[in-house]
C-alpha cells in the first residue's frame, strides 16, 4: 500500500432535511440540519450521525468512518442491514447506490461528492502552513490634512487564506463523470457558498485501503472569498512545462474564514 500526505477538503450539506434510516428493521431519524460529511463533532457530522443510529438500532460495535481510500465505510462484529431513505439524498452525499444487506461490513462504491483530495499537500499564499489565514481589519481611516491627526471607524475583521496545489494529476480535476474531483467539489459545496474543512491525511493511493483516515485537526471552517468583480469561477490551468498535454493542472482556492453552524 502506497500512502500520501494531501490536503482533504470536506464539505457540507445545508439545511439537509430530516432522514429515516431503517436500520436491522428499526427506523432511526436523523434530524434536519446543515452537516459536513465528517466533523470531529458528531452532531455536524453524517458519519458521525450514522454511527450514531447504528448504535440506536443495536447494531453490534459498530463503525462509521471515512477509509484513506476516501471512501465512507460502516461495519460491525455481525451482519446487519440499512436501508436509505426513499429519496436516496443522504446515500448518495455519502457515496453508496443501493440497501445494505448480508454482510458486516459496507465500503461506499463511489467517492463523496463532499469530499476532494488533489494528491498533493498546500501551498497557502497569505499565510505560513498550519494557520488559518491572514486577518483583514475592517477599518475606515482618515488622516487631517491640517495637523496629520487620525481617525478609525472599526468594524470587526475577516480572515482570508488562498490555498494553491500546483501539478495536481487531471483526474483529480476534471473528467467527464468528475466523481469525486475539484469540478465536482466546485460544484457541490465551493460555489455554493457553503463551509468546508481543510485536513491534511494520508491517502492510499491504490485506492483499497480500509483503515480509517486519520483527519485531525482541521483549518476552517471556510467558505470561497467572495470574487472583487464578476461570477466566482476557477480557472482550467495545466501546470507549467506541461501545458500540451493533459496530465496536470493548477488549482487556486481563495478562501474566506467563517463562523461555524450553531
Amino acid at each position: 500500500m502506497a500512502t500520501v500526505t494531501t490536503s482533504w477538503l470536506i464539505g457540507t450539506r445545508p439545511s439537509l432535511e430530516a432522514q429515516t434510516l431503517t436500520i436491522d428493521g428499526n427506523a432511526q431519524i436523523i434530524t434536519a440540519g446543515s452537516r459536513y460529511l465528517y466533523a470531529s463533532s458528531s452532531g455536524l457530522s453524517m458519519i458521525g450521525q450514522v454511527l450514531a443510529k447504528m448504535t440506536a438500532a443495536g447494531v453490534a460495535a459498530p463503525t462509521a468512518y471515512l477509509t484513506r481510500s476516501r471512501k465512507v465505510r460502516l461495519g460491525s462484529s455481525g451482519t446487519f442491514t440499512l436501508d436509505w431513505p426513499a429519496d436516496n439524498v443522504l446515500r448518495g452525499l455519502l457515496g453508496f447506490t443501493g440497501n445494505l444487506a448480508g454482510a458486516s461490513s459496507y465500503v461506499a462504491t463511489n467517492i463523496s461528492p463532499l469530499l476532494w483530495s488533489p494528491l498533493k499537500t498546500e501551498s497557502p499564499e497569505d499565510a505560513p502552513l498550519g494557520l488559518v489565514g491572514h486577518k483583514v481589519h475592517n477599518a475606515f481611516y482618515s488622516a487631517s490634512p491640517f495637523d496629520g491627526t487620525t481617525s478609525v471607524v472599526m468594524h470587526g475583521s475577516r480572515t482570508y487564506n488562498t490555498f494553491r496545489w500546483g501539478h495536481v494529476p487531471i483526474d483529480r480535476v476534471q473528467s467527464a463523470g468528475q466523481a469525486g474531483e475539484w469540478a465536482s467539489f466546485w460544484d457541490e459545496v465551493v460555489v455554493t457558498g457553503t463551509r468546508f474543512f481543510h485536513f491534511r491525511c494520508g491517502e492510499d493511493t491504490t485506492g483499497a485501503s480500509t483503515a480509517e483516515a486519520a483527519l485531525v485537526t482541521p483549518l476552517g471552517p471556510y467558505v470561497l472569498k467572495a470574487p472583487g468583480r464578476g461570477a466566482p469561477d476557477w480557472d482550467f490551468t495545466r501546470s507549467r512545462g506541461l501545458t500540451q498535454v493533459d496530465r496536470r493542472c493548477d488549482v487556486v482556492l481563495p478562501v474566506s474564514l467563517t463562523p461555524e453552524y450553531s
